[in-house]
């Protein structure tokens, strides 16, 4: 971006901060949600609510940037969200982004403008990952009965499906269509007319297509749709005389002819229709009615809670109950056949280390949970082998980096096969070129994982806590108890191997 492009931090967070209140900020393609709400005994109480339409989308240009202009109204946005929640505790505040910081081929550089704005870091997370959250919100208020539900939630450039029942999903679906990219590529200035309303439909429908067995074998016995523009829709239906106790296809099919028959979403005069929807109607409408046809769909339900009521109560759940996380990374430790025990005794070392380091390498970030990232990384390391020892390093890496994790945000997973590459043999370098703020940090996390991987390569089983003296940060002194090397000559060879790879990327070790 140009110069010009100059935002404002968000002011210093004040030292009374209130730990009762909680923050989720949905970066949207099309709007900017924020909710603040608050803990009340196991329920969330909504206290504030501020949402602005930034039509991120709209603003890519032909290289798939961010334009000037959508680049520095989204950061204004920011700043002003910023000062909503500038007295919350970061740990409970989560900002998420989705499709479309998912695609921009800059959205790294607006990441990094982005928490100066709004004085927390954005997470951006992939589609399979957005749908989780969004049932969560969705299954939180409704009734907690034995029905199946089917939710949907149409966004700027991508739509969810979700099949679950009570609070846990049976299936996740995300696909590339949403309401704004489907009325940028079928109703260009906003004209609708009968032929392009049936293309943009049938387009939606071919791309639902691939998941409509999985969904409809799955069944359910209610559906549900979320976020803004199924709300305005059933809004519109709802105060025209269109509605029949939920949105059905009869209904849809009304406000389709009429905006055909207006041939312009500008022109259209309908009770319920809000001004700053008529740019995103036609296509969230195509959607929509594509959906019930593809899926057979005969009535759904409007939900009051979407992405961001999902973002407060899996916070709540990291910071008080079941982390999803946790759930995950036990799930790929059995799925790819993981010596769990040895596994857990190289992540207990590696916490040892962690303990006396991090006030020395100041791994305290609330950002990142760095002692569950050291964990997970422990955890994973070797689960690569499973597809062949030799590179088994790089395996690990990249099945982290492409999997679908619950819980997980794409930095997170970065960070995580970072380390998985660099947990042995030569440092790769150019590995934390990707990351920013965070890059020293994760380099001494790898560190500590490298030292609790070369300790523990006998497969001994032992519980090992070496003493950790840091000097000058990259100056690292080992101390083993009763003699312990002498009766371990490969763990002795193995770390002055270690000393001559650490010192290449500006480490001295020593050990006694």
């Amino acid at each position: 971006m140009n110069d010009t492009v100059t935002p404002t931090p968000a002011p210093d967070a004040p030292q009374n901060l209130d730990n009762t209140l909680y923050a989720a900020i949905d970066l949207g393609s099309n709007s900017f949600h924020m909710i603040i709400a608050r803990e009340v005994h196991g329920q969330m109480q909504v206290v504030d609510k501020h949402k602005e339409m930034v039509r991120l989308r709209a603003g890519l240009d032909e290289e798939g940037k961010l334009s000037e202009k959508a680049f520095v109204q989204a950061i204004e946005c920011l700043q002003r969200f910023g000062q909503l929640i500038n007295n919350i505790p970061t740990q409970n505040v989560r900002a998420v982004g989705t499709n479309t910081l998912r695609n921009a081929k800059n959205s790294r550089e607006f990441l990094k403008e982005a928490r100066k704005a709004l004085g927390h870091s954005i997470q951006i997370i992939a589609g399979q990952e957005e749908a989780r959250l969004i049932y969560l919100g969705v299954a939180h208020g409704m009734p907690n009965n034995d029905e199946q539900r089917l939710v949907m939630d149409i966004g700027g450039g991508s739509t969810e499906y979700i099949i679950g029942k009570h609070f846990d999903h049976h299936h996740l679906t995300s696909t590339e269509m949403g309401c704004v990219s489907i009325t940028q590529t079928y109703f260009p200035h906003d004209i609708v007319s009968s032929f392009t309303m049936q293309q943009a439909i049938s387009a939606c429908r071919q791309t639902l297509r691939p998941h409509r067995v999985k969904l409809k074998k799955l069944g359910w016995d209610i559906a549900i749709g979320a976020s803004g523009t199924i709300k305005s829709i059933g809004q519109i239906l709802e105060q025209n005389g269109w509605w029949d106790n939920g949105i059905t296809l009869n209904g849809l099919y009304k406000l389709r002819d009429a905006l055909i028959l207006a041939g312009h979403a500008d022109a259209l005069q309908l009770e319920g229709l809000k001004d700053d929807r008529r740019p995103v109607l036609s296509g969230g409408l195509a959607v929509l009615i594509a959906t019930f046809e593809e899926l057979g769909i005969k009535q759904m339900q409007v939900s009051a809670n979407a992405l961001r009521e999902g973002l407060i109560f899996d916070t709540l759940g990291r910071l008080f109950s079941d982390d999803v996380r946790e759930i995950s990374v036990n799930a790929m430790q059995q799925w790819m056949r993981v010596d769990v025990q040895q596994a857990n005794h190289v992540a207990q070392t590696a916490l040892a280390l962690y303990k006396q380091a991090h006030n020395s390498w100041q791994l305290r970030n609330s950002e990142y949970d760095y002692r569950k990232l050291l964990t997970w990384a422990a955890k994973l390391h070797e689960c690569g082998i499973a597809i062949s020892y030799k590179r088994y390093r790089h395996h690990s890496a990249y099945l982290i980096a492409q999997a679908e994790m619950a819980g997980f945000d794409q930095q997170e997973k970065q960070m995580l096969s970072i380390m998985l590459l660099n947990h042995r043999g030569k440092f790769i370098a150019e590995a934390y070129d990707v990351i920013d703020t965070e890059r020293d940090k994760l380099l001494y996390l790898t560190v500590l994982l490298r030292l609790a991987v070369r300790i523990h390569r006998g497969r001994d089983f032992e519980e090992i806590e070496p003493t950790l003296y840091i000097e000058d940060n990259n100056q690292i002194h080992l101390e083993f108890e009763d003699n312990w090397l002498e009766q371990h000559p490969l763990t002795r060879l193995d770390l002055e191997v270690e000393a001559k790879r650490l010192e290449a990327a500006g480490f001295k070790l020593t050990f006694v």
